[in-house]
């Protein structure tokens, strides 16, 4: 069983969508997902409410940090291959990484300088917790929502700042999808969102593929410590 986190110290930052995505991927290959919803919105739970994916993806509520353990316990039970958990854009979901050795924990920012910071922040966090732990977490960033005509120098800009501060980044970027949005409106997954006539669905599942191929590099540790990233906002933006 392989184990992801998204954390960031910050809300909006698009750890829900890029946890769901993951979960979808996944699932496309073959895996069952169990999905650890610790946001107090619940997005999650209101997605599966609308979806069919019964089996090979389950949801499981945590609105508060107590709540995780159990939630982890429940997870479990489903026997699935992935558990994914979606914090909640607090310093304080940090506790939540407690719940459960993780694989892999992933900071979704995008380019903005505010959200370079919270992801530096997070990674810092990230760093003494491992330390406490006694044990070192794996950690990336993530660009997420990023506009389909940003410039490559805007993006190249904040990958030369992260690896300034030590922070490893995923080499796909998620970009701004009206597809990935109306996931959470229909529910299901991708072959929904076409069936509805939602508009870029294939370009949607070609980035989907992409990033669900880097994290399962990340997991496994056969990803460079220092990617070029030189796919970021490039080929995922075709």
């Amino acid at each position: 069983m392989h184990t992801v986190a998204y954390f960031s110290p910050k809300g909006g930052s698009g750890k829900t969508t890029a946890a769901l995505l993951l979960a979808l991927g996944l699932v496309d290959r073959g895996s069952r997902v169990a999905l650890i919803d610790a946001d107090p919105n619940k997005p999650l739970v209101r997605w599966a409410a609308l979806s069919t994916w019964k089996g090979e993806i389950s949801v499981h509520a945590a609105p508060t940090v107590q709540d995780i353990r159990e939630a982890v316990r429940e997870a479990q039970r489903c026997a699935p291959d992935w558990i994914i958990l979606d914090t909640e854009g607090s310093e304080r979901s940090i506790m939540a990484l407690a719940a459960l050795q993780f694989d892999l924990v992933l900071t979704p920012l995008s380019g903005s300088q505010l959200d370079l910071h919270e992801a530096v922040k997070a990674a810092e966090m990230l760093r003494s917790f491992g330390r406490r732990a006694g044990k070192p977490v794996r950690h990336y960033a993530l660009l997420s929502r990023v506009p389909a005509a940003i410039k490559p120098r805007m993006l190249k800009t904040a990958v030369a700042q992260l690896r300034l501060a030590g922070v490893r980044i995923l080499p796909t970027p998620l970009i701004e999808k009206e597809a990935f949005k109306a996931l959470f409106a229909i529910g299901d997954g991708l072959d929904a969102l076409e069936a509805n006539g939602v508009w870029g669905v294939a370009a949607a599942r070609e980035n989907t593929v992409r990033y669900v191929e880097d994290v399962m590099e990340a997991v496994d540790g056969a990803m460079a410590v220092d990617q070029d990233s030189s796919r970021a906002g490039l080929s995922s933006q075709r």
